[in-house]
């Protein structure tokens, strides 16, 4: 099989480059349909997160909109690292754990099937 990916853990100047670049870009990507005057806000405040996107954010589309990249700031880390107080942590680890167990359901039929 031929790989086209690296496969040692060592980082790349390019990695490096491309990373500092999309960091600088990012604030420049968020899109806001509709705002009533709650946005922005300017300081830190408790905030609450619903649904995959919080944890399991999306880094990019599909296609040539996708990237390979060493880590992934999902929302919440980025809105805690922030200085966000994130008041619905215990249902994302509730919502965390039935994801986690839906896919180990998934990979023992995967594996059931391919015995």
């Amino acid at each position: 099989m031929a790989y086209h990916a690296r496969t040692n853990d060592q980082i790349t100047p390019e990695e490096t480059a491309h990373s500092k670049k999309v960091r600088s870009l990012a604030g420049e990507c968020v899109v806001i349909l509709e705002n009533d005057g709650t946005l922005p806000i300017t300081e830190p405040t408790k905030i609450a997160l619903f649904g995959n996107g919080a944890r399991h954010t999306i880094k990019g589309g599909t296609g040539s909109g996708d990237v390979n990249s060493r880590y992934v700031v999902n929302i919440d880390e980025g809105l805690k690292d922030a200085g966000f107080e994130v008041t619905t942590g215990a249902w994302l680890d509730s919502y965390d754990a039935i994801v986690k167990k839906h896919l180990e359901d998934y990979m023992a039929e995967v594996r059931r099937r391919c015995e």
